[in-house]
């Protein structure tokens, strides 16, 4: 999917495909779809929008034995697409096994752009499963592609980092490849979030809680005007790198703000982790300000 600014308004205009073909052989209707896909995510979690996003998979599916290469590619963007939103409602085999057909596609397609896409979701979706040789593997793999845009050269860069910070001893090296990926200039505000979140997330992980906070909740700052999903997402890392820290006070906060905005999205991911930082938080749950933070996340967790 190309990245561009995230308009919100966007997703609502009608696409009508050309009277010509079928809809999912319109390389600008399926692009269209893919990133009405992305929209969804981004305000309502990948959850809600499961369904949609594998029946459009089946639609576009026979266009990797086609000759259309427009249409591969925009095949490919929506593929990358439904294997992120998979990520999301965490059905990591099925999202691995879409993003490899997102690759595929982009192979067919010859578009190195979505080739570098394919690459970067496939590193993403092993480093939440803390797998950092395959996201190291896949990362390295789309960086070697070659005359990469500066923006999908950032995120293979920040994919290689975050892979490496889950491999014992590479610390020193996560840290560099991260602060070349920062680097970047001209991101949309929701890609600049994601990516100063990413980084945060990385530094915590080694321990730098210092700057992981000070990061992770710039990165809140900027997602609360762009993406639901992203300022939940590290809203609850940032209640996590308080716990981390030991700031029971800070942590209080945060979990307050996060019972009130959590219940915004749907997915599997995010609420894994608040369940995981609501656990974290029982050290302190005899501290006032704690139990109560405690009690208004509890009540909207799941079950």
């Amino acid at each position: 999917m190309r990245r561009r600014e995230f308009v919100v308004t966007a997703a609502s205009i009608t696409f009508v495909p050309s009277p010509k073909v079928g809809p999912y052989q319109d390389p600008g209707y399926v692009r269209h779809l893919a990133e009405r896909l992305a929209h969804d995510r981004y305000q309502q979690g990948g959850t809600p929008v499961v369904a949609t996003a594998l029946r459009h998979l089946r639609k576009v599916g026979p266009a990797v034995n086609g000759s259309d290469r427009a249409l591969q590619e925009a095949s490919s963007d929506l593929a990358g697409e439904a294997a992120r939103v998979l990520y999301d409602s965490r059905r990591y085999p099925a999202a691995e096994r879409t993003g490899v057909f997102a690759l595929e596609l982009a192979r067919r397609s010859g578009s190195v752009r979505a080739q570098a896409d394919a690459y970067s979701t496939l590193s993403r979706v092993n480093i939440d499963q803390r797998r950092g040789d395959r996201g190291a593997m896949y990362a390295r793999r789309g960086l070697r592609l070659g005359d990469l845009p500066p923006a999908r050269e950032a995120w293979l860069r920040l994919r290689l980092g975050r892979s490496l910070a889950l491999l014992p001893g590479r610390e020193r090296t996560a840290r560099e490849v991260l602060e070349e990926a920062l680097t970047v200039q001209g991101l949309p505000a929701y890609e600049t979030a994601d990516m100063l979140g990413n980084v945060g997330v990385a530094l915590l992980g080694m321990r730098e809680y210092d700057v992981a906070r000070a990061t992770i909740a710039e990165a809140v700052r900027l997602s609360g005007q762009c993406s639901a999903l992203l300022a939940v997402a590290y809203q609850a890392w940032e209640v996590e790198a308080a716990l981390r820290s030991d700031d029971p006070s800070l942590a209080a906060v945060r979990m307050t703000t996060l019972a009130r905005i959590a219940p915004l999205v749907s997915s599997a991911r995010v609420t894994t982790h608040i369940e995981s930082v609501y656990r974290m938080s029982g050290r302190w749950a005899g501290v006032p300000e704690m139990r109560d933070a405690r009690d208004q996340l509890h009540s909207v967790m799941r079950g």
